[in-house]
């Protein structure tokens, strides 16, 4: 249709079919959505000078790709990004560059950009805030939580997602500019930032999350339940029960129904970390394969380059449960030490380091078990704006386990014990099933 009204000279109508069709199609089919929006781009642009409405027409296409581009890899967005700056400059429109925003801080966060990816949510998250708009702040939250939650500023997480939760007041989709249901994903969020910082309520949290992103669309379910146990079962808070297996293993077959590759990507990669984390060898070979393949696409297309350390630490960690230590051990040290270097170590840092340490003293010479200490040493005085509770129980998880290798029984017995009891507080399932297995 609206090929139809172009062709026959009427393009403002041309231009509102293709706007109505793209919104419409943005949970959907965010491929057709980008093309409505390109078309309707193209429309604006041969306005003619003199029409009112031609500045305004020309940045609603513009914004959408931009918020959208993290969607389909569009790594070429900048460009558009600094066109678009200018556009909104001139016209004074605040809100279409927050939205545009959100979208560049995503594809900061893909590439490996932490640093970046956060400081520009914190711009967007002022500049939406200034604007007054509730949803608007809703819409670009998603964006702005996951750059916080990827550079470990859980402060802002739990502040920034309650703001969101009190602004949605209960409506899961409000806000679905460019994310199907933010409350699903600042209920994750909150949940998350809740148990980095030892807070309760965060089981809770969690449940709501998934529970409304069931009724959502394909990519924020995968989204939530990825964000929920690929971060919660390496870090020891969730197991990967058979419970956790049912909710992924939903979250896979409806993206895979759906055909969007990112939801598809984030469920084969959840359910991959899940099995890894199983008790059977045909499991963790399963998860094994899974996690490769996540990798490769994710190298291949050029997105979520940001969780490929903790990919590689879990990957080399199957390499050493095989019996190749010698060869799991550097890549897990490049791993943890690439983390350190970009100011992550109290993110995916955290396990990264654990599982270092746990292989080193399974080798066990003496040089593995200082290297051990060390590590555990650095994670130690990582600076952090407030006491987290991660990090604390595993450094008591990991000291016992240096006890143990030194043959310090009375000290072992101490940690383990300091160790099992701070799980069982905090609730954290993982661990205590950690714990209850150090004999």
């Amino acid at each position: 249709m609206g090929e139809h009204l172009e062709a026959a000279g009427d393009l403002p109508a041309a231009y509102g079919w293709h706007m109505r069709a793209a919104t419409w199609a943005t949970n959907r089919d965010i491929g057709a959505a980008r093309l409505s929006w390109e078309r309707a781009e193209k429309i604006a642009d041969a306005l003619p000078g003199q029409d009112p409405n031609r500045a305004a027409l020309r940045i609603a296409p513009r914004t959408m790709l931009c918020g959208t581009a993290w969607r389909v890899h569009d790594h070429a967005a900048r460009d558009r990004f600094d066109e678009l700056r200018q556009l909104c400059g001139a016209a004074g429109d605040k809100a279409s560059l927050a939205i545009a925003m959100a979208g560049l801080m995503m594809d900061h966060a893909f590439q490996d950009r932490i640093r970046e990816a956060s400081q520009l949510s914190s711009e967007a998250w002022t500049l939406a805030e200034s604007i007054g708009d509730p949803t608007l702040t809703v819409g670009l939250s998603t964006m702005a939580l996951y750059a916080k939650g990827e550079s470990a500023e859980y402060s802002d997480v739990l502040q920034w997602s309650q703001r969101v939760i009190d602004l949605a007041d209960g409506d899961p989709s409000k806000g679905n500019l460019i994310f199907g249901s933010p409350l699903a994903a600042a209920f994750a969020w909150r949940g998350l930032a809740r148990y980095w910082l030892g807070r309760a309520g965060w089981c809770e949290d969690l449940r709501q999350g998934l529970a409304m992103s069931r009724s959502a669309d394909p990519l924020s379910y995968a989204t939530v339940v990825a964000w929920t146990y690929v971060w919660g079962i390496p870090f020891g808070v969730l197991r990967s029960d058979d419970s956790a297996m049912r909710e992924i293993d939903d979250a896979l077959r409806i993206a895979e129904r759906s055909g969007d590759d990112l939801a598809l990507a984030f469920a084969r990669g959840t359910l991959g970390m899940a099995l890894v984390h199983r008790h059977t060898d045909a499991e963790r070979d399963r998860g094994h394969k899974l996690v490769a393949e996540v990798s490769e696409v994710f190298l291949r297309r050029g997105h979520n380059l940001c969780d490929l350390p903790l990919i590689d630490v879990y990957l080399a960690r199957e390499r050493a449960r095989r019996g190749d230590r010698d060869e799991a051990i550097p890549l897990m040290r490049a791993a943890a030490d690439h983390l350190f270097r970009e100011g992550r170590l109290l993110g995916w840092g955290v396990c990264a380091t654990g599982v270092l340490v746990e292989t080193l003293l399974d080798r066990g010479d003496e040089s593995d078990v200082a290297e051990a200490e060390a590590a555990i040493e650095r994670l130690a005085a990582a600076p952090a704006d407030e006491g987290l509770a991660i990090r604390e129980i595993w450094l008591l998880r990991l000291q016992g386990l240096v006890a143990r290798a030194r043959g310090d029984a009375a000290a072992y017995v101490h940690l383990r014990d300091r160790y099992r009891d701070m799980a069982k507080t905090l609730e954290f399932e993982g661990h205590i099933a950690w714990a209850e297995a150090m004999a």
